[in-house]
């Protein structure tokens, strides 16, 4: 394979990696919603939807030709979101006050 399509599939599998985490947050909600068979299909088609774009998408780019560095990129991703949105949500918490004062 070319060197140009296997960055490319690089670069695809690391972006959806990311876009995989997203989809798994949303899943996340879905997961706890009260109903069993909204978390069932909610969580069907989460994993359904995302395997199928994620076939789709690589058989545009090489063939849909899958290699083991291409999870690993795909587990990068994941990883350097939940690494972002750590640091989002540390930086958009109000900050505690430690310094109250009671006053008597």
């Amino acid at each position: 394979m070319p060197l140009n399509i296997q960055i490319n599939s690089l670069l695809f599998s690391f972006a959806f990696g990311i876009v995989f985490s997203l989809f798994l947050d949303l899943n996340h909600k879905i997961i706890y919603s009260s109903k069993k068979l909204i978390k069932l299909i909610g969580t069907t088609l989460v994993v359904f939807l995302s395997v199928l774009i994620y076939f789709i998408l690589l058989l545009k780019i090489n063939n849909a030709t899958f290699h083991p560095y291409e999870l690993i990129m795909i587990v990068v991703g994941f990883i350097i979101e939940n690494i972002i949105k750590n640091k989002i949500k540390k930086h958009l918490k109000p900050p505690k006050n430690k310094s109250r004062k009671q006053i008597v």
